[in-house]
């Protein structure tokens, strides 16, 4: 069942999260809060959510089309809040109005749904759990109500602070709240720091769990960070210290070793990395990559390659089995298979004004200290000689030699070291 609409109370000042933005732009597992209830909500509304934030904008700035919004000048509380939604619950009528404090990032729709069938039977329903010290039940922060019962609560009630107070108001009218008991792990609120991090913990136990379950070795689970929409094959390794986020994908019996920071990325099975940070790059299968690589969005690395330390690539295919061992940059280019990139070889993309790209055929061979400028196309099967710098188009299978002639100057060191004395 579809309740007629769907109240958000965003417009706190985010005081105790002593912030700048309000607590439902905070992040959990990599995502803002209130995107997360969006989700949740958007399956259990008839209309689009709406959500009441106050006069600086910021929330309605991030969601955009996705929710409508109301505005709360001044902060005076959850009732004035809801009250700033009141067309919205005058046009509900008797429909249910679902009501959610903005600082439930993991509400799941299950216990959505189970507060919209008991308010579909007793008019008015609230989650709760027991405060462990008082042992008194207190609101978890989702609600149910007829739109027109609750509106009567609004303007009837003198003391109705809080939405808990309009719920206990509504005894006057003969309306028995139906409140369903949960514990309080199961829905935590955001009001602090604290509580974000507690959320952190609470998001990275059952994604553990899954890639447990899934086949994936975590070595050290307190210094791993993943996140829930990464997906992991079996037979996998994920070392201490590694973070993987976005929509990573990782292959079958890959090791993820230590240092590794993947954001949007996919690795393929077989795979090893060490100290690799990727963001929106693809990879291969049987690919051995790091330590200390920078893989810029938009790197595609084919089957078997060899990623050797101190190398960034961005923007660039990189064909299979080709090896980039060390202290390169390949930026804009397209590599082909079999390729060797010696130590210190540059792909020189910028001119100052526009970037351009390089092409490297199949087999070639580039030696140390190579400067490849710009357009400019290497041919199958050619080689370049160590320390050139190549501006011009090298046909395959040529040799290419682009540096000056060395010249020896005898007794020229004596000389200086006599004038660095003087």
């Amino acid at each position: 069942m579809k309740v007629s609409a769907a109240v958000i109370l965003a417009a706190g000042r985010g005081t105790r999260m002593n912030s700048a933005k309000p607590t439902a732009l905070h992040e959990v597992g990599g995502k803002p809060i209130i995107d997360r209830m969006l989700v949740s909500v958007a399956a259990c509304s008839a209309s689009l959510p709406v959500i009441v934030e106050n006069a600086n904008g910021l929330i309605s700035a991030h969601v955009g089309e996705k929710a409508r919004f109301v505005i709360q000048p001044v902060s005076l509380g959850e009732a004035d809040a809801l009250l700033s939604a009141r067309a919205v619950l005058e046009q509900a009528g008797d429909g249910l109005v679902l009501v959610l404090y903005g600082n439930l990032p993991l509400i799941e729709t299950e216990y959505i749904d189970a507060v919209i069938r008991a308010a579909e039977k007793d008019r008015a329903a609230m989650l709760v759990f027991s405060d462990e010290e008082t042992e008194e039940l207190q609101p978890v922060g989702v609600f149910c109500f007829e739109g027109a019962l609750l509106l009567k609560a609004l303007l009837d009630g003198e003391a109705c602070d809080t939405v808990a107070d309009c719920a206990a108001s509504m005894a006057q009218y003969g309306v028995e709240v139906h409140e369903l008991m949960i514990s309080a792990a199961s829905v935590p609120q955001v009001r602090d720091r604290a509580g974000i991090a507690f959320c952190e913990s609470v998001l990275k136990a059952s994604v553990l769990e899954k890639h447990f379950a899934a086949g994936v070795t975590i070595l050290d689970p307190v210094t791993t960070h993943i996140g829930e929409d990464v997906v992991i094959g079996r037979d996998t390794v994920i070392h201490p210290g590694v973070i993987l986020s976005g929509r990573t994908e990782i292959g079958e019996g890959s090791v993820i070793k230590g240092g590794c920071q993947l954001h949007d990325t996919r690795i393929g099975s077989g795979c090893t990395l060490t100290y690799v940070v990727a963001d929106d790059a693809v990879v291969g299968n049987n690919v051995k990559i790091g330590p200390f690589v920078n893989l810029r969005p938009k790197t595609v690395i084919a089957d078997g390659c060899k990623i050797g330390d101190f190398v960034e690539i961005k923007n660039s295919n990189v064909g299979e089995g080709t090896k980039l061992p060390h202290l390169s940059y390949i930026g804009d280019a397209d590599v082909g298979s079999g390729v060797n990139v010696g130590c210190g070889c540059v792909f020189v993309n910028y001119d100052g004004f526009k970037k351009h790209r390089t092409t490297v055929g199949n087999n070639v061979f580039l030696g140390c200290q190579t400067n490849l400028v710009a357009p400019v196309t290497v041919g199958d099967d050619a080689y370049t000689a160590a320390g050139s710098t190549i501006t011009q188009d090298v046909p395959a299978g040529a040799m290419a030699f682009a540096r000056v002639k060395q010249s020896n100057k005898i007794g020229y060191v004596e000389k200086f070291r006599s004038l660095k004395k003087k």
